[in-house]
């Protein structure tokens, strides 16, 4: 039997604990939570799914357990809280693995004071961007020549960009096998976009990153409906990701062809990432020190311009 803990049993946290009911290991689960309405949302999806292992168990709390021993831990918190939570559970408890959600902290001197505490504790920790387990970006992956310059553009109207350009950044970064990023153009819009989460904003505009000949650009644009394409440039090659029509298409030496993009739920993706991890010590989802390399000069750059049009400095990022 495995020990597995998930920390934030709201709307994502509870397809975390279906997903880990789909495994086909004997897992013994916590869900941890303050807010009863979220436990009680919990146990209904578990109820929507048949266990992959029918010895397995599930037990609901409100408070972090101590003096416990976690094969795998699930944060799945608000970023606000993530880095607290993190602390008081290293403090008490030994966790060999963390799968932290995203965007990972909003303030800068989280990243380095949890990446202190993981390596203490010896613990490893990742970062759920789960799109680098989607099979047309592994696929993508295979098809792209590194030695050539990629240029990655993500295009659309209200996909939210201070919340999810991480997304593509990270999956840019594991296109290019490189963490190494600079941010090269800034123009965000003045106005800020409030977001459903009191106290929380989302940004529109254009952000530019360079990985040595390689690049990045995003750009979101307002708008009443969500509309996302990516696109790829490499050499002569092209390949356009259009993930709001769930196709994509690529040109490759003069032929063209069109195959479906299909996304993973959150309830398809966890069983299988800890099966990994409990067998293997490993998963396909990002190294924390990794996503931290692209996490940082992201949340700089959205700290720099909120605080600049809100006329206050920030030292916390209020994006989640």
């Amino acid at each position: 039997m495995y020990n597995v803990l998930i920390i934030g049993a709201g709307q994502l946290g509870s397809r975390h604990l279906q997903g880990a009911l789909l495994s086909v290991n004997q897992l013994n689960i916590t869900v941890v939570d303050p807010s009863p309405k979220s436990l009680d949302v919990a146990k209904e999806r578990a109820g929507q799914v048949q266990f992959g292992n029918a010895n397995s168990t599930i037990i609901y709390s409100s408070d972090i357990p101590k003096n416990k021993s976690y094969d795998v831990c699930i944060i799945a918190t608000a970023a606000k809280v993530r880095a607290a939570v993190t602390k008081q559970l290293l403090a008490f408890s030994r966790v060999e693995h963390i799968i932290f959600e995203k965007v990972l902290f909003q303030k800068l001197v989280d990243y380095t004071e949890v990446r202190k505490i993981l390596k203490d504790t010896n613990t490893t920790g990742w970062v759920n961007c789960p799109r680098r387990l989607f099979s047309t970006y592994v696929e993508l992956k295979e098809a792209l020549n590194t030695s050539k310059p990629i240029s990655m553009a993500v295009k659309g109207n209200a996909w939210g960009m201070s919340c999810n350009s991480i997304h593509f950044i990270d999956i840019f970064s594991y296109l290019i096998d490189s963490t190494s990023l600079n941010l090269t153009e800034s123009e965000l819009s003045p106005e800020l976009i409030e977001s459903k989460r009191v106290g929380f904003y989302e940004t529109t505009g254009k952000m530019k990153f360079i990985s040595e000949e390689h690049s990045l650009v995003l750009e979101c644009n307002r708008g009443d409906e969500l509309n996302l394409s990516l696109s790829i440039e490499n050499g002569v090659d092209k390949y356009i990701i259009n993930e709001s029509d769930g196709n994509w298409t690529q040109s490759v030496g003069g032929v063209q062809t069109e195959k479906a993009y299909i996304p993973l739920l959150q309830s398809e993706l966890t069983g299988g990432n800890i099966d990994d991890l409990v067998l293997s010590n490993t998963c396909g989802l990002t190294p924390f020190s990794q996503s931290c390399a692209l996490h940082i000069p992201f949340i700089k750059s959205q700290l720099m311009h909120m605080s600049a049009v809100l006329e206050k400095e920030l030292d916390a990022c209020p994006i989640t």
